[in-house]
């Protein structure tokens, strides 16, 4: 076949779609197709020549595609830009719209037509906190439009998380109205925290806030009494008095993220501040409500958590084993 000949056969693109009627892929590679042009062909040919309650505008299709000469390569784009629709009814209608497109338009008029029937999104007002592994965090907040952008306007982009948290806590009360970070000193150095890892000549360790601090700066804030002390025992865990009440006191609460500054579950960052305090031993089958008995979960993981131990297991539960957490699989949470 000479190449004269070979370009006018590409241009045939639905007419040799319509020869693959009645044979198969693994029939097409008999004829010599590779394996995936056989089923791109046996897919095309579903498409355009196959069973369908829209025939007429099938038909309408074939016919614009052979009076345009579509090549294969241009009827595989078509339908890479169809499959982005779900409603079969307005795939038929765009693909009706781009066999009848000279091939060099298909391009521009599928993504215009695509824009146009995207679905605009929905906007509120929010605010979402995400915290960074370098000590850094994001704080995202969706409200008023010209609000935002008079507040856009006063951020020095130079230093933008400075000048912003400057201006929205007000310079000269900025001491009093922050909120202040709690830093945990305990007995044992790595309650301080989590230790991330160390860096240059001192560590970074991650405090009850979720902050990530260096090693000079927490003993800097420890000094200047900004801090809380409490003792937890290697045997046991944190140490308290017993009690009965269902939901933890403020004094255990901070024991526990003295523990456990992120979520307990394996994985998770979730500061403590933003968690809720869970018993390994469910208070509905007996758990007192004492630090020996409670754990940081983040409202995810407090929810999956598998709280009876009688139960079939799902996702795993935490327990309370030498004084430490222990995360249990689900095959050993029976």
């Amino acid at each position: 076949m000479g190449l004269q000949e070979y370009f006018a056969q590409l241009s045939r693109g639905v007419d040799l779609v319509a020869e693959c009627s009645g044979l198969s892929a693994p029939d097409l590679e008999q004829l010599g197709a590779s394996a995936q042009d056989a089923a791109e062909l046996i897919s095309l040919h579903a498409i355009y020549f196959g069973p369908t309650p829209y025939t007429a505008k099938q038909r309408s299709a074939v016919n614009s595609a052979r009076r345009n000469r579509h090549t294969l390569s241009t009827l595989r784009q078509i339908e890479s830009f169809t499959r982005r629709i779900t409603g079969k009814l307005d795939a038929w209608n765009l693909r009706v719209e781009l066999c009848a497109t000279p091939s060099e338009h298909v391009t521009a008029v599928a993504r215009r037509r695509l824009r146009e029937m995207r679905i605009p999104r929905k906007y509120t007002e929010r605010v979402m906190l995400r915290q960074h592994p370098n000590g850094l965090a994001t704080l995202t907040v969706t409200g008023n439009g010209l609000d935002m952008a008079d507040a856009f306007r006063t951020i020095d982009h130079k230093r933008p998380g400075t000048s912003f948290i400057a201006r929205v806590l007000g310079k000269a009360d900025e001491a009093t109205t922050r909120t202040r970070v709690t830093t945990m000193a305990v007995l044992q150095l790595e309650d301080y925290g989590k230790l991330v890892r160390r860096e240059d000549d001192d560590v970074l360790v991650r405090t009850t806030s979720g902050t990530v601090i260096t090693g000079a700066q927490l003993v800097e804030r420890a000094c200047a009494n900004e801090g809380l002390i409490t003792v937890i025992s290697r045997a046991q865990g944190p140490v308290d008095l017993y009690r009965f009440d269902r939901f933890a006191s403020v004094k255990q609460r901070t024991m526990l993220a003295a523990e456990h500054p992120t979520c307990a579950w394996p994985g998770c960052n979730i500061p403590a501040e933003r968690g809720q305090f869970h018993h390994p031993t469910p208070w509905s089958h007996g758990g007192e409500t004492n630090v020996a008995n409670l754990v940081t979960l983040c409202n995810y993981h407090n929810g999956i958590n598998d709280d009876d131990p009688n139960a079939p297991p799902r996702r795993g539960r935490l327990t309370r084993q030498g004084g430490k957490i222990i995360w249990q699989p689900p095959h050993t949470s029976r």
